[in-house]
């Protein structure tokens, strides 16, 4: 059950001001393998699967992963969390539900460390054109 670890996660969001926060897959070192301890992703989400990135809002908790792994995820997350099934007609990429979900008020967190500057500048690049975020 993820009830008690989202909590923890949303009052540490509050803290720091963020309506949003991204845990991606990756590790430090974007390896292909990832080690147990840096299983960000499983650990808040209980999903196992190696591919998927979960955003955590005040509300909300989400999962994007792809269609290996649709089933798995359905078996593995609990009632705290929706599935958003990535590359399916009709399911907005992370930055589109950013920019959908959001005010241009709101900050998204992330861990600076494991998301890669490729990725980050083209999903700002890609919020910023929906609307205007400040990403911390």
């Amino acid at each position: 059950m993820t009830t008690e670890t989202l909590r923890s996660l949303r009052a540490h969001m509050t803290s720091a001001k963020l309506a949003a926060y991204i845990i991606p897959t990756d590790d430090a070192h974007q390896s292909e393998y990832i080690a147990e301890c840096d299983k960000r992703r499983q650990f808040i989400s209980g999903f196992t699967g190696s591919a998927g990135t979960a955003v955590v809002t005040g509300d909300k908790a989400l999962l994007w992963t792809d269609g290996r792994y649709h089933l798995q995820a359905v078996a593995e997350l609990d009632h705290n969390w929706t599935l958003m099934k990535a590359g399916l007609p009709g399911t907005p990429t992370i930055e589109e539900w950013l920019a959908i979900e959001l005010t241009t008020e709101d900050h998204v967190g992330i861990d600076s460390l494991l998301v890669s500057a490729g990725r980050c500048v083209s999903g700002c690049v890609i919020i910023l054109w929906c609307a205007l975020y400040r990403i911390i």
